[in-house]
């Protein structure tokens, strides 16, 4: 074997995460259970446990992998960042959201755990943001605004232009960056 992953395997999984998104659309992940997703799915209960140990490690695989894709974006971002830098990256976040719009409408939904929204925050620490450039208070305003322009873009159907959400985007954190 090559240690190329099976066509089925990964056929399997790419299901399971869409039925995740679409319960999770409807309920929170705590009220999911492996049976509904398997048989929604359709699939085999013995085949879900292959990969997962349960409904939540499904749910946080699917979460890192769209975490280190955005980890991806932010690994150049220096401390002291451009405004090209800082449009580059943010409108890749953006991008990114929209690519996996039904799993990130899902994930910052009510039903869902806040888990997802956490490890962003924290690539953002410590990937985007230094105390050296802001002070505390700067910098909970920074983050925040800039989740709230996301949540704001993302209740607006993404229908904004990336290129204008980020320039606001980058309007705020040049008012707050000292």
């Amino acid at each position: 074997m090559d240690g190329k992953t099976d066509r089925r395997v990964i056929k399997t999984k790419e299901r399971l995460y869409q039925v995740l998104i679409q319960l999770l659309a409807q309920k929170p992940i705590k009220d999911i259970t492996v049976k509904e997703l398997s048989e929604q799915a359709d699939i085999n209960r013995a085949t879900f446990y292959l990969h997962y140990t349960d409904v939540f490690d499904l749910l946080e695989q699917v979460e890192l992998d769209v975490v280190h894709k955005f980890e991806i974006i932010c690994k150049d971002f220096s401390a002291n960042f451009s405004d090209e830098q800082f449009l580059s990256a943010f409108s890749h976040l953006l991008t990114l959201i929209r690519e996996n719009r039904d799993f990130c409408t899902a994930l910052f939904s009510n039903n869902s755990d806040k888990r997802f929204f956490e490890m962003l925050v924290k690539v953002v620490i410590e990937k985007c943001f230094r105390p050296e450039y802001y002070s505390d208070y700067g910098f909970a305003f920074a983050l925040a605004g800039c989740v709230g322009i996301i949540m704001r873009w993302m209740r607006a159907d993404m229908q904004d232009p990336i290129d204008s959400v980020s320039a606001t985007a980058l309007k705020m954190i040049n008012r707050v960056k000292g």
